[in-house]
């Protein structure tokens, strides 16, 4: 009997310890990745002014491409912020932030 009580015990402290490594981890990730509002606004802008440069030199057909990759990965990334449970301009910027964000990283 004193042999199961200490297997449990020893198993919950490894479980704990594993956990906890896994919580530190996720959180080192989420800094890492983490990114502003005002960063998103200088991606925004550089965004549409490569794109405006690029129109201008090569003409509409890849700025539109391009356009349409963005506006498709805002609209996932607003339905998936939507279905999460956000509403209204916070399901807006949620969404805003890791569409145009990467500027943060520039």
């Amino acid at each position: 009997m004193e042999k199961s009580v200490e297997q449990e015990r020893s198993v919950e402290a490894a479980s704990n310890v594993y956990e906890r490594v896994l919580a530190e981890d996720r959180r080192v990730i989420r800094e890492a990745l983490r990114s502003s509002r005002s960063a998103a606004h200088v991606g925004m802008v550089l965004t549409v002014v490569a794109l405006g440069l690029l129109g201008y030199v090569k003409g509409l057909q890849w700025p539109l491409i391009i356009d349409g990759v963005f506006v498709s990965w805002f609209a996932l990334a607003l339905a998936v912020v939507r279905r999460r449970g956000r509403r209204g301009w916070k399901a807006i910027e949620r969404a805003y932030v890791p569409t145009f964000g990467w500027a943060d990283w520039l």
